[in-house]
């Protein structure tokens, strides 16, 4: 019978995710497949690319080919969960014979050492002793092996602007933030970021309380196949099937899930629902589009503290659950005379001030009516250094390019 670790080894081989390959403390719960483990993780950082099981197979005798047809991030849980409990019964029955040798309270003390040492697996709120350079060692070396691999230590945007003065990536608890006035690109834009992260071999979902599941997934497939189609002729049903077919069956067969969620405009949408998805989906990636369609937990009437909490709820989301979370959040007009013709300031999100102080980067997405030309301009970045450029985008063909000037 497989265990855990096969499982998980032969599953990020067949779905090539790259996210549970550079997860924190895997290497301490591999056990005897840690050559296996660091020769994959090697290759990746490598060529890029995560080749098939067999290619492994043969070189490393321990490790056979199984049926692994559940995610990655399953056999993941499963194997930190085995952990766990064998840690703890080795803890608590390593406890019970040292009471023939030693004081109760040395035992309690050596046992709650011990136990400290295992809830880093599993506490949100934690203490950490800067004096432990060991640990901090640890941690550097896994950052470097993530910006190695990948470019940034979280998840690189694919835009160039963006990624230098972001040098972080998009990492786990970072709150971001995208502003626009209404129809002006800002969902168009981050269901590129989506785009550009699912392409490194992650996870992303987008919770959408603004469009129908169906219109999203046109969009997204438009983008994907960078000219091959058009949104229009997904509106229209007049795409040919066989030529869909086979660019599916060559671009998205055994790749990572892209997971769209959405309420049909039926019923209130709350950040403790879009917990519950990311525990169903565990996504790398999570966008809330958008701020002003959600409800907040408590479903608060008044709507500025609705918006506040919202805005608390999702950083929450963020920080427990070590992803980043992007919330698209609409602007107004706070003095009436400014109109809607420049990218908007982070002082007029809409309803509240509470998104400026919660966000740890934060960017305005403006398209002038009938224009191809996208501006995005950074109103906050706690990680990096401000940026702007702009990105020619064939909304309809679903074509985008980067460039700087006018």
């Amino acid at each position: 019978m497989a265990t855990t670790q096969e499982l998980l080894i032969n599953a990020i081989c067949r779905t090539k995710q790259v996210a549970p390959l550079l997860a924190d403390n895997v290497d301490e719960m591999i056990g005897p497949y840690i050559d296996i483990w660091n020769e994959i993780r090697k290759y990746y950082m490598r060529y890029k690319s995560i080749p098939d099981i067999e290619a492994f197979a043969s070189k490393f005798k321990g490790i056979d080919v199984v049926e692994a047809p559940l995610e990655p991030a399953y056999y993941l849980e499963e194997l930190r969960a085995q952990y766990l409990y064998s840690e703890l019964d080795s803890i608590i029955n390593g406890a019970a014979k040292s009471l023939d040798r030693y004081a109760p309270a040395q035992v309690m003390d050596r046992m709650m050492n011990r136990l400290g040492e295992l809830g880093r697996l599993t506490n949100t709120v934690r203490d950490l002793d800067i004096t432990d350079f060991e640990a901090a060692t640890r941690h550097l070396t896994a950052v470097k092996e993530r910006s190695t691999a990948l470019g940034a230590p979280g998840i690189p945007t694919g835009i160039k602007a963006i990624d230098a003065a972001y040098p972080t990536g998009m990492s786990g608890g970072h709150f971001i933030i995208a502003i626009g006035w209404p129809g002006r690109g800002k969902t168009w834009f981050t269901a590129y970021l989506a785009i550009q992260a699912w392409l490194q071999g992650f996870k992303p979902m987008i919770v959408s309380l603004e469009m129908s599941p169906e219109n999203m997934r046109d969009r997204i497939y438009t983008m994907m196949a960078s000219g091959l189609f058009s949104a229009t002729d997904f509106a229209r049903g007049q795409i040919n099937i066989d030529n869909f077919r086979e660019w599916g069956q060559k671009s998205l067969a055994e790749k990572p899930s892209f997971t769209i969620v959405s309420n049909e405009g039926v019923g209130e949408v709350t950040p403790n629902i879009v917990q519950g998805k990311i525990e169903q989906h565990r996504p790398d990636l999570v966008i809330c589009d958008y701020h002003q369609l959600f409800a907040d937990n408590a479903k608060t009437n008044n709507p500025t503290q609705r918006a506040m909490a919202v805005s608390k709820e999702f950083k929450r989301l963020a920080m427990t659950n070590n992803i980043p979370l992007i919330d698209i959040t609409a602007a107004t007009n706070t003095d009436g005379t400014s109109g809607q013709d420049n990218p908007p300031m982070l002082s007029q999100v809409a309803w509240s001030k509470q998104i400026e102080y919660d966000a740890d980067m934060a960017f305005a997405v403006h398209r002038n009516p009938d224009s191809g030309i996208i501006e995005v301009v950074s109103r906050k970045n706690r990680h990096g250094s401000e940026f702007a450029f702009n990105l020619e985008a064939d909304l309809d063909r679903g074509i985008w390019k980067e460039f700087y000037g006018g």
